[in-house]
């Protein structure tokens, strides 16, 4: 692929019939930023690439290609020819941020999820999506995209987020209330889909598991994948993986694994619990 990633974007774009602000908008980018990649100021970072290459229908790759080929890229050939020999020794692992902080400020969940066909997320509380999402995208996401999402919450009734509040050294229930109010929230989105279409309301499953919690997964078109360990730490102070499925048998299938694992041992929630 001999164009650069200037042109490649600037002929996609046109080809849409888009302007630099509505690219911005549906790939929920800045137009500052599209600007900057059109005119050859910036260049995406590594954790980009896979969602770029997916919005511009080519492998991601052959993108990492493109932008290392580009002019006045000696930084970028550094960091790509460096990444490269990563993806032969781990796999798919495009970046690790110390802090949950530190993800949020430079990639995010919501832009993680912005465009996903399909959504497994297993954790405690999946504050990414039941506080910082919002209902109205949730909902924009399920009747429109037909996006199925498929929440698996650490059961705020069961024995396991008891011994979870003890070992973060929680006053008793406060984090059974947190994860209560995390899957009331949810079923509140569901509900309101429910009046609309019951059809689409079966693609948000909210379901609970009552195992030790050993990891917070998002799961995104199952080749997206941000993995957090759940150590003696709270989950915004340990480092955030961002992983790409590129292989057979690597790190993302290690995680992917561990989440249908949960999934596989988590049940549906009773909505009259939760109302």
């Amino acid at each position: 692929m001999s164009t650069e990633f200037p042109e490649l974007l600037r002929t996609y774009r046109k080809s849409m019939g888009w302007t630099q602000e509505e690219l911005s908008r549906r790939w929920s980018y800045s137009f500052e930023t599209i600007s900057a990649w059109e005119r050859g100021k910036r260049r995406p970072g590594n954790q980009e690439i896979p969602r770029i290459a997916k919005f511009l229908g080519i492998d991601a790759e052959k993108l990492a290609e493109t932008i290392l080929n580009s002019k006045n890229n000696t930084y970028l050939q550094h960091t790509y020819v460096h990444q490269a020999s990563n993806f032969e020794v781990w796999g798919e692992l495009q970046n690790i941020y110390r802090t949950r902080t530190e993800f949020n400020s430079d990639f995010s969940y919501t832009r993680m999820l912005t465009n996903a066909q399909s959504v497994l997320a297993v954790g405690i509380s999946l504050n990414a999506i039941a506080l910082t999402y919002s209902r109205n995208s949730l909902r924009e996401a399920i009747l429109d995209r037909r996006c199925k999402l498929r929440l698996c919450f650490l059961d705020p009734q069961g024995k396991k987020c008891a011994e979870r509040e003890q070992e973060e050294e929680y006053n008793d229930h406060i984090l059974a209330r947190l994860n209560e109010m995390n899957i009331r929230n949810m079923q509140l989105v569901k509900d309101r889909i429910s009046q609309t279409s019951p059809e689409h309301a079966r693609l948000l499953e909210i379901r609970t598991y009552d195992m030790i919690p050993r990891y917070n997964i998002y799961i995104v078109d199952n080749t997206l994948m941000t993995v957090q360990s759940y150590a003696y730490t709270r989950g915004e102070d340990t480092p955030t993986f961002v992983l790409t499925r590129r292989t057979s048998g690597g790190l993302f299938d290690f995680y992917a694994s561990a989440a249908q694992d949960i999934l596989a041992h988590s049940k549906e929630i009773n909505p009259q619990d939760y109302t």
